[in-house]
Protein backbone atom coordinates (compact mmCIF):
# COMPACT_ATOMS: atom_id res chain seq x y z
CA UNK A 1 0.00 0.00 0.00
CA UNK A 2 1.35 3.05 -1.20
CA UNK A 3 0.14 6.42 1.09
CA UNK A 4 2.80 8.94 -0.36
CA UNK A 5 2.85 11.55 2.21
CA UNK A 6 -0.41 10.76 3.98
CA UNK A 7 0.19 10.32 7.89
CA UNK A 8 -3.57 8.64 8.32
CA UNK A 9 -6.39 8.21 6.33
CA UNK A 10 -9.45 7.36 6.78
CA UNK A 11 -12.61 5.83 4.76
CA UNK A 12 -16.08 6.51 4.93
CA UNK A 13 -18.56 3.63 3.28
CA UNK A 14 -20.67 5.42 0.74
CA UNK A 15 -23.49 3.62 2.35
CA UNK A 16 -23.51 5.47 5.67
CA UNK A 17 -24.01 8.78 3.45
CA UNK A 18 -27.17 6.83 1.83
CA UNK A 19 -28.42 5.82 5.45
CA UNK A 20 -28.46 9.66 6.53
CA UNK A 21 -30.50 10.42 3.27
CA UNK A 22 -33.22 7.34 3.80
CA UNK A 23 -33.50 8.71 7.25
CA UNK A 24 -33.90 12.34 6.27
CA UNK A 25 -36.53 11.18 3.57
CA UNK A 26 -38.33 8.84 5.83
CA UNK A 27 -38.43 11.89 8.35
CA UNK A 28 -39.85 14.67 5.89
CA UNK A 29 -36.81 16.60 6.35
CA UNK A 30 -36.28 15.88 2.51
CA UNK A 31 -40.20 16.41 1.60
CA UNK A 32 -42.03 13.74 0.20
CA UNK A 33 -44.54 16.27 -2.41
CA UNK A 34 -44.46 20.29 -2.86
CA UNK A 35 -46.15 22.64 -5.52
CA UNK A 36 -45.12 25.22 -7.83
CA UNK A 37 -48.20 27.22 -8.61
CA UNK A 38 -50.18 24.75 -10.22
CA UNK A 39 -47.37 21.80 -10.57
CA UNK A 40 -47.78 19.39 -7.98
CA UNK A 41 -44.40 17.08 -7.60
CA UNK A 42 -44.12 14.14 -5.61
CA UNK A 43 -40.63 13.00 -4.68
CA UNK A 44 -39.76 9.11 -4.22
CA UNK A 45 -37.40 8.18 -1.60
CA UNK A 46 -34.14 9.48 -3.39
CA UNK A 47 -30.79 7.43 -3.01
CA UNK A 48 -27.01 8.28 -3.22
CA UNK A 49 -25.42 6.76 -5.76
CA UNK A 50 -21.61 6.79 -7.44
CA UNK A 51 -21.16 7.36 -11.54
CA UNK A 52 -18.48 5.31 -12.93
CA UNK A 53 -16.80 3.93 -9.47
CA UNK A 54 -13.89 2.01 -11.38
CA UNK A 55 -12.47 4.46 -12.64
CA UNK A 56 -10.65 8.27 -11.92
CA UNK A 57 -13.82 10.15 -13.14
CA UNK A 58 -15.83 8.29 -9.90
CA UNK A 59 -18.57 10.83 -8.44
CA UNK A 60 -21.14 11.00 -5.80
CA UNK A 61 -24.82 11.86 -6.84
CA UNK A 62 -27.89 12.46 -5.81
CA UNK A 63 -30.63 10.33 -7.73
CA UNK A 64 -34.45 11.94 -7.52
CA UNK A 65 -37.10 10.12 -9.26
CA UNK A 66 -41.21 11.07 -8.65
CA UNK A 67 -43.72 12.47 -10.62
CA UNK A 68 -45.13 16.46 -11.66
CA UNK A 69 -49.02 17.03 -12.78
CA UNK A 70 -49.28 20.50 -13.77
CA UNK A 71 -53.34 21.39 -13.11
CA UNK A 72 -55.41 18.73 -14.30
CA UNK A 73 -53.32 16.95 -16.63
CA UNK A 74 -51.76 13.03 -15.91
CA UNK A 75 -49.05 12.83 -14.29
CA UNK A 76 -45.76 12.16 -15.30
CA UNK A 77 -42.64 11.02 -14.47
CA UNK A 78 -39.27 13.13 -13.77
CA UNK A 79 -35.51 11.80 -13.25
CA UNK A 80 -32.83 14.12 -11.22
CA UNK A 81 -29.36 12.99 -10.72
CA UNK A 82 -27.31 15.84 -8.54
CA UNK A 83 -23.64 15.40 -8.57
CA UNK A 84 -22.33 15.89 -4.93
CA UNK A 85 -19.04 17.34 -4.41
CA UNK A 86 -16.48 16.40 -1.37
CA UNK A 87 -14.09 18.89 -0.17
CA UNK A 88 -12.26 20.29 2.86
CA UNK A 89 -13.99 23.42 4.52
CA UNK A 90 -11.08 26.02 6.01
CA UNK A 91 -11.82 26.70 9.61
CA UNK A 92 -9.92 30.33 10.77
CA UNK A 93 -7.77 29.11 13.17
CA UNK A 94 -8.73 25.76 13.91
CA UNK A 95 -8.72 22.25 12.34
CA UNK A 96 -10.43 22.10 8.96
CA UNK A 97 -13.07 19.87 8.28
CA UNK A 98 -14.45 17.17 5.91
CA UNK A 99 -17.57 18.76 3.79
CA UNK A 100 -19.96 18.00 1.06
CA UNK A 101 -21.97 20.51 -0.96
CA UNK A 102 -24.17 19.93 -4.45
CA UNK A 103 -21.93 20.46 -7.72
CA UNK A 104 -24.23 20.50 -10.66
CA UNK A 105 -27.53 18.53 -11.97
CA UNK A 106 -25.97 16.42 -14.28
CA UNK A 107 -28.82 14.85 -15.65
CA UNK A 108 -32.50 16.22 -15.40
CA UNK A 109 -35.64 14.75 -17.53
CA UNK A 110 -38.13 15.99 -18.71
CA UNK A 111 -35.02 18.97 -19.07
CA UNK A 112 -37.85 21.60 -18.11
CA UNK A 113 -39.52 20.06 -14.87
CA UNK A 114 -36.27 18.27 -14.39
CA UNK A 115 -34.41 21.86 -14.60
CA UNK A 116 -37.26 23.30 -11.90
CA UNK A 117 -37.02 20.87 -9.00
CA UNK A 118 -33.44 20.56 -9.73
CA UNK A 119 -33.30 24.02 -8.97
CA UNK A 120 -35.44 23.52 -5.74
CA UNK A 121 -33.50 20.30 -4.52
CA UNK A 122 -30.00 22.10 -4.99
CA UNK A 123 -30.79 24.85 -2.46
CA UNK A 124 -32.71 22.10 -0.26
CA UNK A 125 -29.79 19.35 -0.29
CA UNK A 126 -27.10 21.99 -0.22
CA UNK A 127 -28.69 23.17 3.17
CA UNK A 128 -29.12 20.21 4.86
CA UNK A 129 -25.23 19.88 3.23
CA UNK A 130 -24.25 22.23 5.46
CA UNK A 131 -24.94 20.68 8.74
CA UNK A 132 -23.29 17.65 7.51
CA UNK A 133 -19.83 18.81 8.00
CA UNK A 134 -17.17 15.89 9.85
CA UNK A 135 -15.03 17.63 12.31
CA UNK A 136 -12.44 14.32 12.00
CA UNK A 137 -9.36 16.34 10.96
CA UNK A 138 -9.25 17.83 14.89
CA UNK A 139 -9.11 14.07 16.33
CA UNK A 140 -6.40 13.03 13.95
CA UNK A 141 -4.24 15.77 14.37
CA UNK A 142 -4.21 15.85 18.08
CA UNK A 143 -3.34 11.93 17.84
CA UNK A 144 -0.15 12.58 16.55
CA UNK A 145 1.18 16.20 16.49
CA UNK A 146 2.97 16.12 20.56
CA UNK A 147 4.98 13.01 18.81
CA UNK A 148 5.91 14.62 15.51
CA UNK A 149 6.70 18.08 16.90
CA UNK A 150 8.35 20.02 19.96
CA UNK A 151 5.38 21.01 22.49
CA UNK A 152 7.00 24.74 21.73
CA UNK A 153 6.41 24.38 17.66
CA UNK A 154 3.47 22.47 17.41
CA UNK A 155 1.69 24.72 14.23
CA UNK A 156 -1.92 25.68 14.53
CA UNK A 157 -4.02 23.01 13.15
CA UNK A 158 -5.33 24.95 10.12
CA UNK A 159 -1.95 24.78 8.56
CA UNK A 160 -2.06 20.76 8.22
CA UNK A 161 -2.82 19.53 4.80
CA UNK A 162 -5.82 17.45 4.01
CA UNK A 163 -7.74 16.01 1.24
CA UNK A 164 -11.20 14.68 0.59
CA UNK A 165 -12.55 13.26 -2.25
CA UNK A 166 -14.35 10.46 -3.74
CA UNK A 167 -12.13 6.70 -3.80
CA UNK A 168 -12.94 4.74 -7.06
CA UNK A 169 -12.87 1.15 -6.15
CA UNK A 170 -10.07 -0.45 -6.13
CA UNK A 171 -8.33 -3.39 -3.74
CA UNK A 172 -6.30 -3.66 -0.61
CA UNK A 173 -4.24 -6.27 0.85
CA UNK A 174 -5.41 -8.23 3.78
CA UNK A 175 -2.80 -10.55 5.25
CA UNK A 176 -2.40 -13.28 7.98
CA UNK A 177 0.38 -13.82 10.09
CA UNK A 178 1.64 -16.09 12.30
CA UNK A 179 4.95 -17.90 12.75
CA UNK A 180 6.81 -20.70 11.59
CA UNK A 181 6.87 -23.76 14.23
CA UNK A 182 9.69 -22.99 16.96
CA UNK A 183 10.65 -19.50 15.80
CA UNK A 184 8.40 -17.29 17.67
CA UNK A 185 10.58 -14.50 16.85
CA UNK A 186 10.39 -14.74 13.12
CA UNK A 187 6.55 -13.36 11.76
CA UNK A 188 5.77 -14.36 8.51
CA UNK A 189 2.78 -14.02 6.33
CA UNK A 190 0.29 -17.06 5.88
CA UNK A 191 -2.01 -15.58 3.63
CA UNK A 192 -2.09 -12.93 1.64
CA UNK A 193 -5.60 -11.80 -0.37
CA UNK A 194 -6.73 -8.50 -2.63
CA UNK A 195 -9.72 -7.36 -0.76
CA UNK A 196 -11.84 -5.55 -3.15
CA UNK A 197 -12.72 -1.90 -2.03
CA UNK A 198 -16.22 0.10 -2.20
CA UNK A 199 -16.44 3.54 -3.05
CA UNK A 200 -15.92 5.68 -0.14
CA UNK A 201 -15.23 9.20 0.67
CA UNK A 202 -11.42 9.20 1.97
CA UNK A 203 -10.01 12.31 4.47
CA UNK A 204 -6.48 12.33 4.24
CA UNK A 205 -4.08 14.14 6.42
CA UNK A 206 -0.66 14.81 6.02
CA UNK A 207 2.04 17.29 7.57
CA UNK A 208 2.24 21.08 6.84
CA UNK A 209 3.83 21.45 3.59
CA UNK A 210 3.65 17.73 2.55
CA UNK A 211 0.75 16.01 0.33
CA UNK A 212 -2.32 15.27 1.85
CA UNK A 213 -2.69 13.15 -1.81
CA UNK A 214 -2.56 9.51 -2.09
CA UNK A 215 -1.28 7.97 -5.64
CA UNK A 216 -4.07 7.35 -7.99
CA UNK A 217 -6.75 8.37 -5.18
CA UNK A 218 -8.13 4.92 -4.69
CA UNK A 219 -11.01 4.14 -2.02
CA UNK A 220 -9.40 1.93 0.89
CA UNK A 221 -12.75 0.19 2.34
CA UNK A 222 -13.23 -3.65 1.63
CA UNK A 223 -16.55 -4.13 0.33
CA UNK A 224 -19.31 -4.40 3.29
CA UNK A 225 -17.01 -2.34 5.65
CA UNK A 226 -18.01 0.84 7.04
CA UNK A 227 -15.26 2.81 7.85
CA UNK A 228 -11.60 1.61 7.04
CA UNK A 229 -8.60 3.44 9.01
CA UNK A 230 -5.57 3.68 8.06
CA UNK A 231 -1.98 4.65 9.99
CA UNK A 232 1.14 5.36 8.00
CA UNK A 233 4.17 3.25 9.27
CA UNK A 234 6.05 6.85 9.38
CA UNK A 235 3.22 8.16 11.82
CA UNK A 236 3.38 5.03 13.87
CA UNK A 237 7.03 4.94 14.30
CA UNK A 238 7.05 9.10 15.05
CA UNK A 239 4.20 8.16 17.99
CA UNK A 240 6.10 5.00 19.15
CA UNK A 241 9.36 6.52 19.41
CA UNK A 242 8.15 9.50 21.41
CA UNK A 243 5.74 7.31 23.93
CA UNK A 244 9.13 4.86 24.38
CA UNK A 245 11.05 7.49 24.87
CA UNK A 246 9.07 9.39 27.57
CA UNK A 247 8.64 6.09 29.92
CA UNK A 248 13.09 6.06 30.34
CA UNK A 249 13.77 6.69 33.54
CA UNK A 250 10.04 5.85 35.35
CA UNK A 251 9.61 3.45 37.62
CA UNK A 252 6.56 0.88 36.87
CA UNK A 253 5.63 -1.57 39.72
CA UNK A 254 9.05 -0.88 41.27
CA UNK A 255 11.00 -1.31 38.31
CA UNK A 256 13.13 1.46 36.70
CA UNK A 257 13.11 1.19 32.89
CA UNK A 258 16.51 1.98 31.47
CA UNK A 259 15.94 1.62 27.63
CA UNK A 260 12.67 1.34 25.77
CA UNK A 261 12.79 1.24 21.98
CA UNK A 262 9.41 0.53 19.50
CA UNK A 263 8.46 0.84 16.15
CA UNK A 264 6.84 -0.60 13.50
CA UNK A 265 7.51 -4.39 11.84
CA UNK A 266 6.47 -4.93 8.41
CA UNK A 267 3.50 -7.23 9.94
CA UNK A 268 3.30 -6.30 13.60
CA UNK A 269 5.29 -4.14 16.49
CA UNK A 270 9.23 -4.11 17.54
CA UNK A 271 9.37 -3.49 21.05
CA UNK A 272 12.66 -4.01 22.93
CA UNK A 273 13.74 -2.51 26.43
CA UNK A 274 15.67 -2.97 29.86
CA UNK A 275 14.12 -2.23 33.37
CA UNK A 276 16.20 -2.95 36.54
CA UNK A 277 14.28 -4.10 39.90
CA UNK A 278 16.19 -4.81 43.63
CA UNK A 279 19.32 -5.20 41.57
CA UNK A 280 18.08 -7.63 38.68
CA UNK A 281 18.06 -6.46 34.95
CA UNK A 282 15.26 -7.27 32.81
CA UNK A 283 15.80 -7.27 29.27
CA UNK A 284 12.89 -8.20 26.51
CA UNK A 285 12.53 -8.38 22.72
CA UNK A 286 10.60 -8.95 19.84
CA UNK A 287 7.98 -8.49 17.78
CA UNK A 288 4.09 -8.22 18.83
CA UNK A 289 1.16 -9.42 16.54
CA UNK A 290 -2.13 -8.40 16.77
CA UNK A 291 -4.68 -10.43 15.63
CA UNK A 292 -8.35 -9.39 15.41
CA UNK A 293 -11.27 -11.39 16.92
CA UNK A 294 -15.12 -10.99 17.01
CA UNK A 295 -15.61 -14.94 18.96
CA UNK A 296 -14.26 -16.80 21.82
CA UNK A 297 -14.87 -19.36 23.86
CA UNK A 298 -15.72 -19.76 27.14
CA UNK A 299 -16.95 -23.33 29.04
CA UNK A 300 -17.17 -24.71 25.43
CA UNK A 301 -19.57 -21.96 24.18
CA UNK A 302 -18.82 -19.54 21.49
CA UNK A 303 -19.11 -15.85 22.74
CA UNK A 304 -19.84 -12.74 20.88
CA UNK A 305 -17.76 -9.65 21.12
CA UNK A 306 -18.02 -6.31 18.77
CA UNK A 307 -14.57 -6.83 17.93
CA UNK A 308 -11.13 -6.85 19.67
CA UNK A 309 -7.84 -7.35 18.78
CA UNK A 310 -5.97 -9.99 20.65
CA UNK A 311 -1.76 -8.83 21.54
CA UNK A 312 0.20 -12.32 20.97
CA UNK A 313 2.93 -12.18 22.72
CA UNK A 314 5.33 -15.54 22.42
CA UNK A 315 7.62 -13.46 19.96
CA UNK A 316 8.67 -11.46 22.92
CA UNK A 317 11.90 -12.67 24.61
CA UNK A 318 12.05 -12.17 28.28
CA UNK A 319 15.23 -13.28 30.32
CA UNK A 320 13.70 -12.96 33.78
CA UNK A 321 10.83 -15.61 34.54
CA UNK A 322 9.19 -12.99 37.07
CA UNK A 323 5.62 -12.48 37.13
CA UNK A 324 5.85 -8.66 37.91
CA UNK A 325 7.02 -7.99 34.25
CA UNK A 326 4.16 -8.36 32.91
CA UNK A 327 2.52 -5.81 34.94
CA UNK A 328 5.49 -3.64 33.80
CA UNK A 329 4.90 -4.56 29.67
CA UNK A 330 0.82 -3.81 30.65
CA UNK A 331 1.41 -0.46 32.16
CA UNK A 332 3.91 0.62 28.85
CA UNK A 333 1.44 -0.48 26.33
CA UNK A 334 -2.11 0.50 28.41
CA UNK A 335 -0.33 4.58 28.02
CA UNK A 336 0.85 4.37 24.28
CA UNK A 337 -1.77 7.51 24.05
CA UNK A 338 -3.58 9.06 21.13
CA UNK A 339 -2.56 6.73 18.67
CA UNK A 340 -5.66 4.63 20.08
CA UNK A 341 -3.86 1.52 22.13
CA UNK A 342 -5.81 0.48 24.67
CA UNK A 343 -5.75 -2.67 26.80
CA UNK A 344 -7.96 -4.48 29.11
CA UNK A 345 -6.68 -7.52 30.73
CA UNK A 346 -3.22 -9.31 30.94
CA UNK A 347 -0.57 -8.92 27.84
CA UNK A 348 1.48 -12.08 28.26
CA UNK A 349 -1.01 -14.81 26.97
CA UNK A 350 1.38 -17.88 26.75
CA UNK A 351 2.27 -16.99 30.45
CA UNK A 352 -0.92 -16.34 32.25
CA UNK A 353 -2.78 -19.13 34.20
CA UNK A 354 -6.13 -17.53 34.61
CA UNK A 355 -7.52 -18.78 30.99
CA UNK A 356 -10.75 -17.92 31.44
CA UNK A 357 -10.48 -14.12 31.76
CA UNK A 358 -11.60 -11.52 29.06
CA UNK A 359 -9.66 -11.55 26.13
CA UNK A 360 -6.94 -9.41 25.70
CA UNK A 361 -8.40 -6.01 24.27
CA UNK A 362 -6.71 -3.19 21.99
CA UNK A 363 -9.30 -0.69 20.57
CA UNK A 364 -8.60 0.53 17.23
CA UNK A 365 -6.67 2.98 16.51
CA UNK A 366 -8.96 6.62 16.05
CA UNK A 367 -11.86 4.23 16.22
CA UNK A 368 -13.73 6.48 18.73
CA UNK A 369 -12.42 9.56 17.47
CA UNK A 370 -13.69 9.01 14.39
CA UNK A 371 -17.13 7.29 15.69
CA UNK A 372 -17.24 10.76 17.83
CA UNK A 373 -17.02 12.93 14.42
CA UNK A 374 -19.23 10.63 12.56
CA UNK A 375 -21.76 11.72 15.46
CA UNK A 376 -21.07 14.72 15.59
CA UNK A 377 -22.16 15.29 11.75
CA UNK A 378 -25.17 13.50 11.90
CA UNK A 379 -26.59 14.69 15.15
CA UNK A 380 -26.31 18.05 13.57
CA UNK A 381 -28.25 17.05 10.71
CA UNK A 382 -31.08 15.25 13.29
CA UNK A 383 -32.01 18.62 14.61
CA UNK A 384 -33.05 19.28 11.17
CA UNK A 385 -35.71 16.68 11.40
CA UNK A 386 -36.34 17.57 14.79
CA UNK A 387 -34.56 14.93 16.46
CA UNK A 388 -31.24 14.83 18.76
CA UNK A 389 -29.71 12.73 16.58
CA UNK A 390 -29.52 10.20 13.58
CA UNK A 391 -28.93 7.12 14.96
CA UNK A 392 -25.33 6.00 14.37
CA UNK A 393 -23.75 2.30 15.47
CA UNK A 394 -20.25 0.67 15.13
CA UNK A 395 -19.01 -2.70 15.95
CA UNK A 396 -14.81 -3.54 15.25
CA UNK A 397 -14.63 -5.64 12.35
CA UNK A 398 -11.01 -6.35 11.14
CA UNK A 399 -7.45 -5.04 11.51
CA UNK A 400 -4.17 -6.05 10.37
CA UNK A 401 -0.38 -4.44 9.83
CA UNK A 402 0.58 -4.25 6.08
CA UNK A 403 4.10 -3.44 5.22
CA UNK A 404 4.24 -1.65 8.45
CA UNK A 405 1.03 0.42 8.13
CA UNK A 406 -1.77 -0.15 11.01
CA UNK A 407 -5.30 -0.55 9.32
CA UNK A 408 -8.43 -1.42 11.01
CA UNK A 409 -11.96 -2.02 9.20
CA UNK A 410 -15.33 -1.16 11.27
CA UNK A 411 -18.74 -1.99 10.01
CA UNK A 412 -20.79 1.02 10.81
CA UNK A 413 -24.12 1.85 10.14
CA UNK A 414 -26.25 5.66 10.12
CA UNK A 415 -29.46 6.67 9.37
CA UNK A 416 -31.79 4.26 8.22
CA UNK A 417 -31.48 1.18 6.04
CA UNK A 418 -33.40 -1.08 4.34
CA UNK A 419 -32.44 -4.99 3.66
CA UNK A 420 -33.60 -8.23 3.26
CA UNK A 421 -31.90 -11.97 4.69
CA UNK A 422 -30.00 -13.26 1.89
CA UNK A 423 -29.30 -16.47 4.07
CA UNK A 424 -28.42 -17.95 7.42
CA UNK A 425 -25.60 -19.66 8.42
CA UNK A 426 -25.24 -22.12 11.31
CA UNK A 427 -22.99 -22.98 14.50
CA UNK A 428 -23.02 -26.17 15.57
CA UNK A 429 -22.16 -26.36 19.60
CA UNK A 430 -21.73 -28.43 22.28
CA UNK A 431 -21.69 -27.61 26.04
CA UNK A 432 -22.76 -29.94 29.51
CA UNK A 433 -26.26 -31.18 29.06
CA UNK A 434 -27.26 -29.41 25.54
CA UNK A 435 -25.92 -29.86 21.95
CA UNK A 436 -27.33 -28.95 18.24
CA UNK A 437 -27.32 -26.07 15.81
CA UNK A 438 -28.49 -22.14 16.24
CA UNK A 439 -27.58 -19.10 13.98
CA UNK A 440 -24.45 -18.02 13.65
CA UNK A 441 -24.30 -15.31 10.98
CA UNK A 442 -26.42 -13.68 9.35
CA UNK A 443 -26.22 -12.84 5.35
CA UNK A 444 -27.41 -9.76 4.34
CA UNK A 445 -28.58 -9.27 0.12
CA UNK A 446 -26.73 -5.55 0.34
CA UNK A 447 -23.31 -8.08 0.91
CA UNK A 448 -23.24 -7.46 4.93
CA UNK A 449 -22.41 -10.54 7.35
CA UNK A 450 -23.65 -9.87 11.01
CA UNK A 451 -23.97 -11.83 13.51
CA UNK A 452 -27.18 -12.06 15.08
CA UNK A 453 -26.73 -9.91 17.58
CA UNK A 454 -25.32 -7.54 15.94
CA UNK A 455 -28.16 -7.33 13.89
CA UNK A 456 -30.92 -7.58 16.77
CA UNK A 457 -28.90 -4.13 17.96
CA UNK A 458 -29.31 -2.40 14.81
CA UNK A 459 -33.05 -3.60 14.15
CA UNK A 460 -33.68 -2.75 17.70
CA UNK A 461 -32.25 1.26 17.47
CA UNK A 462 -33.96 1.68 13.96
CA UNK A 463 -31.07 1.67 11.95
CA UNK A 464 -31.59 -1.36 9.91
CA UNK A 465 -35.26 -1.83 8.42
CA UNK A 466 -35.62 -5.90 7.31
CA UNK A 467 -38.89 -7.06 6.09
CA UNK A 468 -40.69 -9.96 8.47
CA UNK A 469 -37.99 -9.59 11.56
CA UNK A 470 -37.12 -7.40 13.90
CA UNK A 471 -34.84 -6.91 16.77
CA UNK A 472 -35.28 -7.60 20.81
CA UNK A 473 -33.77 -6.66 23.89
CA UNK A 474 -33.13 -9.30 26.81
CA UNK A 475 -30.72 -9.70 29.44
CA UNK A 476 -28.40 -11.55 27.66
CA UNK A 477 -28.40 -9.52 24.87
CA UNK A 478 -29.54 -8.69 21.76
CA UNK A 479 -31.14 -10.96 19.51
CA UNK A 480 -33.38 -11.47 15.97
CA UNK A 481 -37.13 -12.60 16.15
CA UNK A 482 -39.42 -12.85 13.36
CA UNK A 483 -42.80 -11.25 12.63
CA UNK A 484 -45.26 -12.12 14.65
CA UNK A 485 -43.52 -13.96 17.07
CA UNK A 486 -44.06 -14.25 20.91
CA UNK A 487 -41.82 -17.22 21.66
CA UNK A 488 -39.66 -15.92 24.06
CA UNK A 489 -37.42 -19.84 22.91
CA UNK A 490 -36.70 -18.64 19.49
CA UNK A 491 -33.81 -16.11 19.50
CA UNK A 492 -33.11 -16.21 16.24
CA UNK A 493 -34.74 -15.84 12.59
CA UNK A 494 -36.86 -18.81 12.54
CA UNK A 495 -38.04 -20.98 15.40
CA UNK A 496 -37.30 -23.96 13.33
CA UNK A 497 -33.74 -23.14 12.28
CA UNK A 498 -33.01 -22.89 15.91
CA UNK A 499 -31.71 -25.41 18.46
CA UNK A 500 -32.41 -28.14 16.30
CA UNK A 501 -30.62 -31.45 16.98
Amino acid sequence: MDLGEVKIAVGINVDIIKGIVTHLYATEVIPSSFEFGDIQIQINEPTIEVREPATNNARLGLHITGEFKNGDSDASPFDIWMKLRPFVRSVSGSSPVAALSVDEVEEATPEDIGGLVGTFATGLIDDILQNMDIPIYNSLIGGIEGSVFEEDEIPNRSTWNTDFYLGAISQIEHVQVGFPPGQPQNPQVNDSTMLDTTPALIATLALPGESAQMPENHSIVPENTGIQIVISRDAMDTVLAKKAEEKVGESIEGATINAMQMSMHDLGIEISGEAEKSGATIEWDGVLLLFFRKFYNVKGSIRWHDGFVNVFTSGIDVDVDIPWYIKLLRAFLFVLGPIGWILDATLIAPKISEADEAPDLVRGAFREEVGEALRDMIGNVGGLSGEDEIPFMDFGQDSWVLNGHYTHSILAFSGLNRDEIDNVEHDVFEIEGAHGSSVGMINLASGYRLHPEELGRLLKKGIMEIPNVHGVEADFGFYVRTNPNDDTSDNLVDPLEIHTD
